[in-house]
């Protein structure tokens, strides 16, 4: 059940957030001064790695389930 939960609940939405949150600083970071521009490009570089990284986790956990 926890397992189950994980993969349809918790990790989708983990693998999108990170995304998401990463567009909008970087949409919103736009219309700031450079210094602003750039913490929030590395913020937004920081949270598409946290969704790159639940993505691969995912995946990996997939396949050890499939095996």
């Amino acid at each position: 059940m926890r397992n189950a939960l994980l993969r349809s609940v918790v990790v989708p939405v983990l693998t999108r957030i990170g995304t998401a949150l990463g567009a909008y600083l970087v949409a919103k970071g736009l219309d700031g001064d450079l210094a602003d521009q750039l913490v929030n490009g590395c913020i937004a570089i920081i949270l598409v790695a946290c969704d790159l990284i639940a993505g691969k986790l995912a995946a990996s956990s997939n396949q050890q389930e499939a095996a």
